[in-house]
């Protein structure tokens, strides 16, 4: 009795705990085998046993329940031994079977009746198709990495290993190498992806969608990537991507890599034709790349204690075409070079326990941050960045039928963009030259702690099928500081000419400033996977509280705008008065939402035999924020007034007493002119998605899956035109020059676009839910995926897709009916990537954009054409 109150006490305690995700994102996959007789009967009572150099225990046991059946969870990647013994029927060993991480392996037994003791042994492929699950995934394991070419970076080996995934910007012969890139695939953006590390996700907080870490490729055991029909365990519809390490095993295994590339391995197809138009020769060329890694593990107690640790040292040098426009630090190239350490340490406690933990860290240096032609060595940011992720996990054994999974996870990202001198900022608005320092230093610290716990249980028979009851609690608590300083508190402009250097403005700043913000997110879910003979049924819910806020905060004093000054700005025709702050309350729900989804599935054997399979799924995923949601509505921000600058004595340094005519304030909003930019009755955005596919072992180890992938977007936040309708706006003709931007070629198009009329209106928008922006989805895919045996492998892939939207925006016509008069299927994808870190972003425009005003100038009654933007 005691010992049934100690199990309902732990699972009490665990799902009480905050938690992550579970089987999707666990660093372990399963068997569940099946005994049956020469006439398909169950066969309870049989003895199973596996074994296989990755278990800390080199062996488990177990017997099979009432229905015939038993499930090893929670085992490493790798290859497993079985064996079932019944007395009075032949002993069956089958061998190579084989575990992938988030996947289970269905594996049947046929016993036959043996008079006297024999063995059997059975060198057959283990299966490759899941019948138990319709996610839509691909596996990455060990031997796929270590013998295909790819990338020293996880954005490089997914984009060239993983088929339908579109990335931001392409990785060109390692020139990426240390730049986060964005990751799209079947309608979802990158902001709903979600990135593990061994199970945890080791998102970046403010930058959602990205890491907050850089990746050891050498170090990873398995990595499995899924983008449709996602586990309930899995928070957002997009990506998923879970890497698992490894963990040393029985015998000491090391290795070591280096390797080398210079700009002699690379040349470029550019001609005179390409240069016509803007392509630049040796952009983003390679200089140098250099990679050494070294790697061991094995026991430090035999069958109880496992160790792996790595050192990588990757160094990604990088022509930048015009940098330096004035050479004082004689480099000129954006060099990342990123030293990262990761150690793990796997412990057996007895069959029932196992804990393992996990220390990485790195140091990233990149000392020309934002380094182009229109930034001097001085005037680029230095970024030294240390990442680390703090790990560790419990998982436990409790009885045959019941399992439970612990994680904790702690991510911090120092993540600094300093400034190189403390010269003030000055550019030239003649060439867009910035010289002395960049405009700002920026000191960010992101923290993600991530906990998880999921309870498994298994019904052997019951409503006549076999149950796998799961429930879970996944916490995620995500708060950020930001510290933003100017030399000077100032920027200056000038304008150079054939005359000299001519003073323009100066803009002073009420830096120091001091922000934060946070976001909780708290996730409950239940599941049931009930399989009835060759069919089995999946069906969970998934309720999500989610919560951005501001705590209580204070900035150090400011030289310019001390607290209570009293400045005026205009919005629209109105003058507001301005009382300057320093310190700020909290505030609350920014925003709060609490919501329910369901999933579910539905996987059928069509043989029996486990080599064709039809699934389906139909899915509701909410979307996920970050710490830039509640930093949109703080009223703790930026204060600047710009005046006409008075350099008396010419050496284009400010001092005080030059300022000249005021010619602008910029003050935050407050609070409540934030928040009535958006819709108090605000309701979060999801998507619904519905898959159907089909898998066939062509041949063994080789499987064909054919996937129709549907997503449709809901509640799209929105900034809505509230003053100026659309009636306000006369259509006029123009011609789009194509996008060789010459007028009079061949891809010149007539193009209708929007005129405001006169007298101009004041614009004023708000943030609301409108389904007019939504995207519809429609995705079809066929890929192939080979498991090394035979001395080869296979993973390939053809991706078919079709995106519509009624309205790309409902700001002005402009915006939304030229827009969306140009399918994203017509136009190919082209992207600018931001600097690296673990907040680059990366601006992907398929669309033509064109600027709100007026298109024609009053005055002389032409077409501006120059307003007319081609992205």
């Amino acid at each position: 009795m005691f010992r049934h109150f100690q199990r309902l006490a732990l699972v009490l305690a665990m799902t009480a705990a905050a938690a992550a995700d579970a089987r999707a994102q666990v660093t372990t996959g399963s068997i569940l085998i099946r005994t049956v007789d020469d006439q398909g009967a169950v066969i309870p009572g049989v003895t199973v046993g596996i074994s296989s150099p990755t278990l800390v225990a080199g062996q488990m046991t177990g017997v099979t329940d009432s229905s015939g059946a038993y499930r090893f969870p929670s085992l490493p990647p790798g290859v497993y031994l079985i064996k079932v013994d019944l007395q009075g029927f032949q002993t069956v060993v089958r061998e190579g079977i084989r575990v992938q991480v988030g996947d289970t392996s269905p594996i049947e037994f046929a016993m036959k009746v043996a008079a006297v003791a024999e063995t059997v042994t059975v060198r057959g492929d283990s299966p490759t198709i899941d019948t138990t699950s319709a996610n839509v995934n691909v596996h990455l394991d060990q031997k796929l990495l270590e013998t295909t070419p790819g990338g020293r970076d996880i954005w490089s080996i997914v984009e060239y290993k993983v088929p339908g995934l579109v990335m931001g910007s392409p990785d060109v012969g390692g020139n990426q190498g240390g730049l986060q890139r964005s990751i799209s695939a079947r309608g979802t953006p990158n902001n709903q992806n979600t990135q593990m590390l061994n199970g945890v996700n080791v998102g970046d907080p403010a930058a959602i969608g990205f890491a907050g870490y850089y990746y050891d490729p050498s170090s990873f055991a398995d990595i499995q990537v899924s983008s449709g029909a996602q586990d309930i365990t899995v928070p957002s519809g997009g990506v998923f991507i879970n890497m698992v390490t490894k963990s040393g095993s029985n015998r000491f295994q090391g290795s070591g890599l280096v390797t080398f590339q210079s700009d002699g391995t690379q040349w470029d197809n550019i001609n005179s034709d390409l240069k016509s138009v803007g392509i630049r020769p040796n952009a983003n060329a390679v200089d140098t790349i250099t990679n050494a890694n070294v790697s061991a593990g094995g026991p430090i107690l035999k069958n109880r204690l496992f160790y792996f640790a790595a050192v990588n040292d990757q160094r990604t040098h990088v022509s930048v075409v015009g940098f330096p426009a004035v050479d004082t630090f004689s480099q000129t190239t954006e060099n990342t070079d990123i030293t990262s350490l990761l150690a793990n340490s796997t412990y057996q406690l007895n069959a029932a326990h196992r804990f393992q933990g996990t220390l990485s860290r790195q140091v990233y240096d990149k000392p020309n941050r934002s380094a182009s032609e229109v930034n001097t060595p001085e005037s680029t940011w230095h970024e030294h960045d240390i990442l680390a992720v703090y790990q560790g996990s419990w998982n436990w054994v409790i009885s045959d039928k019941l399992f439970a999974d612990t994680r904790v996870s702690y991510n911090s990202i120092v993540f600094p963009l300093n400034l190189k001198t403390d010269q003030q900022t000055l550019q030239d608005i003649t060439t867009g030259i910035r010289t002395r320092a960049n405009a700002t230093d920026q000191e960010m610290y992101r923290r993600r702690l991530q906990t998880s716990t999921n309870v498994n249980y298994y019904v052997p028979r019951f409503a006549g099928g076999r149950h796998e009851l799961r429930a879970g609690i996944d916490n995620a608590y995500t708060p950020e500081d930001v510290d933003l300083d100017r030399n000077g508190d100032v920027a200056l402009r000038y304008r150079s000419g054939p005359a000299g250097n001519t003073p323009v403005d100066v803009q002073l700043f009420n830096t120091p400033l001091h922000l934060e913000r946070a976001v909780n997110a708290t996730a409950l879910y239940g599941q049931d996977t009930y399989s009835y003979k060759r069919l089995t049924l999946v069906g969970g819910l998934r309720w999500e509280r989610i919560e951005g806020w501001i705590p209580q905060q204070e900035n150090p004093p400011s030289r310019f705008f001390p607290e209570g000054a009293v400045l005026s700005t205009r919005v629209g025709t109105q003058t507001i008065p301005f009382t300057v702050r320093r310190s700020f309350d909290e505030v609350r729900n920014i925003p709060r939402w609490t919501n329910v989804g369901p999933r579910v599935s539905g996987i059928f054997d069509l043989t029996g035999r486990g080599r064709t399979v039809l699934k389906a799924s139909a899915a509701r995923y909410y979307e996920t924020i970050g710490t830039g949601t509640p930093a949109g509505l703080s009223p703790n921000g930026t204060i600047s007034q710009t005046y006409a600058w008075i350099d008396r004595n010419g050496d284009l340094i400010f001092q005080d007493g030059e300022q000249g005519t005021l010619l602008n304030t910029s003050v935050p909003a407050t609070l409540e002119t934030l928040q009535l930019a958006r819709d108090p009755n605000l309701e979060r955005p999801y998507r619904t998605e519905v898959t159907v596919g089909l898998d066939h072992e062509l041949i063994p180890n080789l499987r064909l899956s054919a996937t129709w992938i549907r997503v449709q977007e809901r509640n799209n936040i929105t900034n809505v035109e509230l003053s100026v309708p659309f009636d306000a706006y006369t259509p006029i003709q123009v011609t789009e020059q194509g996008r060789d931007g010459v007028a009079g070629t061949a891809d010149d198009r007539p193009l209708t676009v929007y005129n405001e009329n006169l007298p101009l209106q004041t614009h004023v928008t708000q943030q609301r839910n409108d389904n007019r922006v939504a995207q519809l989805s429609n995705v079809f895919e066929v890929t192939a995926t080979k498991r090394y045996s035979n001395r080869w492998t296979l993973l390939a892939g053809y991706t078919w897709s079709k995106v519509e939207v009624d309205l790309t925006s409902l700001v002005t016509p402009n915006a939304a009916l030229v827009n969306a008069a140009f399918p994203l299927a017509a136009v190919p994808l082209m992207a600018q990537q931001a600097a690296a870190a673990p907040s680059a972003s990366v601006n992907a425009a398929p669309i033509i954009a064109i600027k709100a005003g007026r298109l024609i100038d009053p005055a002389t009654g032409t077409v501006a054409l120059n307003q007319i933007i081609l992205v």
